[in-house]
């Protein structure tokens, strides 16, 4: 399976674009929730206090959602990595 998906990919790149978008995202997502907590412990309105801790739930769902996904294509080898030149 995993020479397929070396077939499907750009020939420079390390992993495939699906690949790639789900570890993207997820780097994406650790980087919101970290801005989140800045934000939320900076701010003085309640409302967006609110809308922040809000955003923080949301993301660490998303969290869950990405990092299972990408587990299930690294368990079932769909995440080929080749490194070599």
């Amino acid at each position: 399976m995993a020479s397929s998906m070396l077939m499907k990919r750009d020939q420079d790149a390390v992993v495939d674009n699906t690949n790639h978008d789900l570890i993207h995202t997820l780097s994406v997502r650790l980087d919101a929730g970290w801005h989140h907590q800045v934000y939320t412990a900076e701010t003085k309105c309640q409302g967006c206090h609110q809308v922040f801790e809000r955003l923080r739930e949301l993301d660490r769902e998303a969290l869950q959602i990405l990092s299972g996904e990408l587990a299930k294509h690294i368990k079932s080898d769909r995440v080929p990595v080749d490194l070599s030149d």
